[in-house]
């Protein structure tokens, strides 16, 4: 068979064509795990606002401008619920896609088992991640810190400069570790690895479809920006403002918006499943699977070429 390189489209129709097939077993998962995060996350910006009816939280904004709410036990919770909730749905939403890739039967059962089996090394892995983002996020912080009062005062006409490089060098150095990490969860999720194992396989993997994996990122970006300048645009600003408060309308709103982003965290995780099998695939490590047990899969199985280049 002819090699054939699969491009974001690729990738996103296969996709589509998967949790299509089986709308019902997604949509379950969906409704388990994302929407209630999404749904969590929306409702507690909105009590952060001025006019919420508990009147518990520090305002984001006021009449003259915006202000960050208070990190207090409230964010702490609605955190915590969404890192719960979120791990649990990467790992049944993968071990799903995976499987339905391959035609292997899709039940409900077997991705709850996924997400207790894959919740600690998924934990691990996260805080690997966040340790590593945090050390880099303090140390641009602290070069800033240091030299506002060092070279700000000798060089100033340079000093602008300077913090324009470091801040572009910062934004790189991050947008290079989230696609070198970017296969990480897949590869808890569907092999073995985790922690800085996880991250150096997923680094393996990646290599050499660096430009699907941007575009992919990008496309997601955003669909995610669009969708948090219409939640501020509709919502936030609109409530925040002293509309009519909380009724059917605005919670029929919340309620859209909390499923627009399950749907999107949905295909996004899937999407890096069908990615992950298809970085697999590049480097002949699906051979096995491909031929194994009985020379071919089930019917549902999403065509993959034997010598897919990716």
């Amino acid at each position: 068979m002819s090699p054939d390189r699969p491009n974001l489209w690729r990738i996103l129709s296969d996709t589509s064509s998967l949790i299509n097939a089986h709308s019902l077993h997604f949509t379950a998962l969906l409704i388990l795990f994302l929407f209630p995060s999404s749904f969590a996350t929306v409702v507690y910006f909105l009590l952060s606002l001025p006019n919420n009816p508990l009147q518990t939280l520090q305002p984001i904004f006021s009449a003259a401008d915006y202000q960050i709410p208070a990190v207090g036990a409230s964010h702490l919770l609605v955190s915590l619920i969404s890192l719960i909730f979120t791990i649990c749905a990467t790992a049944s939403i993968s071990s799903s896609t995976f499987n339905a890739f391959y035609g292997q039967p899709v039940e409900l059962a077997t991705a709850l088992k996924s997400a207790l089996v894959k919740f600690l090394p998924l934990l691990a892995t996260t805080l690997v991640v966040q340790i590593v983002i945090g050390v880099i996020v303090f140390v641009f912080i602290g070069f800033l810190a240091i030299t506002s009062n060092g070279i700000a005062d000798s060089y100033n006409q340079y000093y602008l400069a300077i913090c324009i490089a470091v801040a572009l060098l910062f934004v790189a150095l991050l947008i290079y570790l989230q696609i070198e990490w970017s296969l990480s969860n897949a590869v808890v999720v569907l092999e073995s690895d985790w922690g800085f194992a996880a991250l150096k396989r997923s680094s393996y993997l990646v290599k050499g479809a660096w430009g699907v994996m941007f575009s992919f990122m990008l496309f997601f970006m955003i669909l995610a920006g669009v969708f948090v300048i219409c939640f501020f645009k509709y919502v936030m600003i609109e409530y925040g403002s002293g509309g009519d408060g909380w009724n059917c309308w605005l919670v029929w709103k919340i309620a859209a918006f909390a499923a627009f982003s399950s749907v999107l965290s949905l295909y996004s995780v899937a999407a890096l499943t069908v990615f992950f099998i298809y970085c697999k695939a590049s480097r002949h490590e699906l051979h096995f699977e491909i031929d194994a047990p009985n020379g071919k899969l089930g019917d549902d199985y999403a065509p993959l070429p034997y010598d897919v280049i990716v």
